[in-house]
């Protein structure tokens, strides 16, 4: 488990991973697992910090939602899956710690890389009551079936969760791509079903009428699963990610789109990915991811809380 003594010594006493909402009780209402992986890019590495980073700028976060509901969640930090050099055995413990957190009423997943959503979701199809949905937030699609050789890179996660028995394309929606590779156009054609909305349908249409669609969309799904890489921003607000493309969205507009989603859709289970901070510029990049879910966490709250 990850604990404020992982930290940095020169932060106050007052200052506590996860804001102080982090405690050690098994009956939680959020589970945390960290994943440093980067093995499978196909560009530029260092999302194997991204969890840890992320969570270290936590400390100096508000317990609370921009809108000044504090959060009284119980988070259980499992800390990090250890590195192996052994991808394939690497993937199965990611797998079978995933199920642990997963017992969780909301899950949490620290990426590392966009391929550790592969084991996860393989965890997810396993606790999920029936068939579930999946809503995916990129610049890409990650629909190659393989790329370098590999079924497990990062730009195949959706081509491998289409391969679940849980999961059906009608039930895979994308928000935020802009990124058309042509084995990807040939899956989108060979799976009309599956749902998308571009960069710039969110800009001409707006973040609100993007949300109703999604929500309406998924709305019959007994759990859903979101997926945040968070090169589904523009760069300027996310520069610290392996695979950039210009004209994604703003932090403003994902912050409403988690909010929406977690509030008005089942999702049991969330992860956000693709965080580098050697390619960042003053953290800027983890602080969104941060804001992200702290936003998240507290439409999580609502829940529970049954408002």
């Amino acid at each position: 488990m990850t604990t404020t003594d992982d930290w940095p010594a020169f932060l106050p006493s007052r200052r506590k991973l996860w804001s102080g909402m982090i405690c050690d009780d098994p009956e939680a209402e959020v589970g945390i697992l960290g994943i440093p992986f980067d093995g499978a890019v196909c560009h530029r590495p260092g999302t194997a910090e991204g969890p840890s980073r992320v969570r270290q700028v936590t400390p100096i976060m508000c317990r609370s939602t921009e809108e000044g509901v504090k959060l009284d969640l119980r988070l259980r930090d499992y800390g990090d899956v250890a590195p192996d050099l052994d991808w394939e055995r690497y993937f199965r413990t990611v797998e079978e710690m995933a199920l642990q957190v997963l017992g969780h009423p909301f899950a949490l997943f620290l990426g590392g890389d966009h391929s550790v959503t592969i084991p996860v979701m393989r965890a997810f199809d396993q606790v999920a009551d029936g068939p579930f949905g999946v809503l995916h937030f990129d610049a890409h699609f990650d629909l190659f079936d393989s790329l370098d050789g590999h079924q497990w890179s990062h730009a195949c996660t959706e081509r491998r969760a289409l391969e679940l028995p849980g999961m059906e394309p009608q039930r895979l929606v994308f928000v935020g791509v802009r990124s058309f590779c042509d084995e990807e156009i040939a899956c989108l054609d060979q799976f009309p079903e599956i749902q998308y909305f571009t960069a710039r349908q969110c800009y001409l249409q707006g973040i609100e009428a993007i949300i109703e669609q999604v929500v309406e969309h998924l709305k019959d799904v007994p759990t859903v699963y979101l997926t945040l890489d968070i090169d589904g921003l523009d760069p300027a607000y996310a520069p610290g990610t392996g695979t950039p493309e210009g004209g994604g969205l703003s932090t403003r507009e994902l912050l409403e789109l988690v909010r929406s989603v977690v509030s008005q859709l089942p999702v049991q289970a969330m992860d956000l990915v693709e965080v580098s901070p050697p390619l960042d510029h003053s953290d800027v990049t983890s602080y969104a991811a941060a804001k992200v879910i702290y936003e998240a966490l507290g439409a999580v709250q609502e829940r529970v809380n049954g408002a």
